[in-house]
């Protein structure tokens, strides 16, 4: 509207201009008088000075607005500068984009201090890093988690001389990744789980750094670990020293006579007879106890991975012949998804394998004496990572035996060690994955193995 008016005003002052031109150039083709020509003249040169004090009146509103923008100084009031000169309209319309800059710059200013206040009270270290990979947002547990006291804007040189080890896991994850490491750099160290995403802001890459201190949550875990391990560990091996305590004595009873052993000779055929029994159950709850101190070695002792790129597709079609036959004995139905094709896996494929037989084994026993039983592979691409997911539609899983069921030696099977599924966590984790359990009444129970996906 300001802009119509001002034309309106301009183009006026262009008419006049002109028609003044016009009767200059009449009178002085008439030869008019003198006077009449100095008349004509001097109402030209007022028209053409009115305009340059429009022009220029103009000028000096859009020059103080773009002075306000330029010095951030949205205090200045424009009505002034046109106050009586028939510019208020202009002089309004500057003004409103003045407030609407400032409005949307304390805006601006309202988020980053709303973002600073978050990222200083937040319990998770946040560190950003620009294209040239230098520090551009750092809270404060980041800089006291890598013991930058004294700085608040460090440069990645200076993370680098105080926390070689993040900034060198940092570096070895590209863009995205997730790794445990321990900092030295403190009296007790630090175990941080490091999580590293990149995402465009402005065009520009940015790669977000969060990390936090983890060493008091293992620590915890570890003891309850320990205890767990400990307590099952006491239990079976008291399991098997308590008859093993009872045959004996019942040993000596019947070969002691008066503080002695008996005589060859007067050892009767029943007696014989109940020693040879004694003798044999020791026998085999020795070797009970041996395998279950097999198992134990066997989970203590596994082997690092030996990743490679392993075809998802290859795999299961592997796993299928493998439990085809077993599974149609069994009069279970089971079904495949092998996922987005071309899907590939970072991860030794023997332990893998060793895995999935795992869980599907475990999936046919759950359901065993199951009205119309089935069985559902399913593989999705999440992110950076693969879902592959084993569900079976048997009874649901008790909550107080589904906290357990991962844990070293728990067992529910009569004749279950309890080393299965540990060792099959144990793989996965040492994979860079997670292995997770869900049951529900009604809807069966799924095994969840998340592994790293080949780029």
């Amino acid at each position: 509207m300001a802009f119509n008016k001002y034309m309106i005003r301009i183009s006026i002052r262009l008419i006049l201009i002109f028609a003044a031109m016009l009767a200059l150039a009449l009178v002085i083709g008439k030869q008019a008088r003198l006077f009449t020509v100095l008349g004509v003249s001097l109402i030209l040169l007022f028209l053409v000075l009115e305009l340059y004090r429009t022009i220029a009146r103009t000028n000096q509103i859009v020059e103080s607005l773009l002075d306000s923008i330029r010095f951030n100084d949205f205090n200045k009031t424009l009505q002034n500068k046109a106050a009586g000169l028939g510019f208020e309209g202009l002089a309004d319309s500057a003004q409103e984009i003045i407030r609407a800059i400032a409005s949307a710059r304390i805006e601006k200013e309202t988020q980053y201090q709303y973002l600073q206040t978050l990222l200083e009270h937040i319990h998770t270290a946040v560190l950003t890093l620009d294209e040239s990979q230098e520090p551009e947002l750092i809270n404060p547990l980041a800089l006291n988690i890598l013991g930058l006291y004294n700085t608040r804007k460090p440069s990645w040189s200076d993370i680098e001389k105080k926390a070689p080890a993040f900034t060198a896991t940092v570096a070895s994850m590209g863009t995205s990744g997730r790794a445990m490491i321990r900092l030295k750099n403190t009296p007790t160290g630090k175990q941080l789980l490091v999580i590293v995403n990149s995402v465009k802001i402005g065009g520009s890459a940015v790669k977000i750094i969060t990390f936090q201190d983890i060493e008091p949550e293992i620590e915890q875990k570890e003891m309850e670990s320990w205890q767990t391990i400990s307590r099952i560990m006491a239990h079976e091996i008291m399991n098997s020293l308590t008859p093993l305590s009872s045959l004996t004595e019942t040993g000596i009873m019947l070969l002691e006579k008066e503080g002695g052993p008996k005589d060859v000779s007067e050892l009767s055929q029943q007696t014989i007879e109940n020693l040879y029994t004694a003798l044999k159950t020791i026998s085999g709850r020795n070797r009970a106890l041996t395998e279950f101190i097999g198992s134990y070695r066997q989970l203590s002792r596994l082997p690092l991975p030996v990743k490679d790129e392993v075809p998802v597709a290859d795999l299961l079609a592997g796993l299928s012949e493998l439990y085809a036959a077993p599974c149609k004995a069994k009069g279970i139905i089971c079904s495949l998804s092998a996922g987005p094709e071309n899907l590939r896996l970072s991860a030794d494929e023997a332990q893998l394998k060793q895995v999935l037989i795992n869980l599907l084994k475990n999936a046919m026993e759950a359901l065993e004496g199951i009205e119309d039983p089935g069985i559902e592979i399913s593989v999705k691409r999440i992110l950076h990572q693969v879902s592959v997911e084993i569900h079976n539609n048997g009874p649901a899983i008790p909550n107080e035996i589904l906290e357990k069921i991962l844990v070293p030696f728990f067992s529910t099977k009569a004749e279950g060690s309890g080393i299965g599924l540990s060792l099959s966590r144990q793989i996965i984790s040492n994979h860079g994955g997670q292995i997770a359990v869900d049951s529900k009444e009604g809807e069966g129970t799924t095994f969840k193995v998340l592994l790293p996906a080949a780029e």
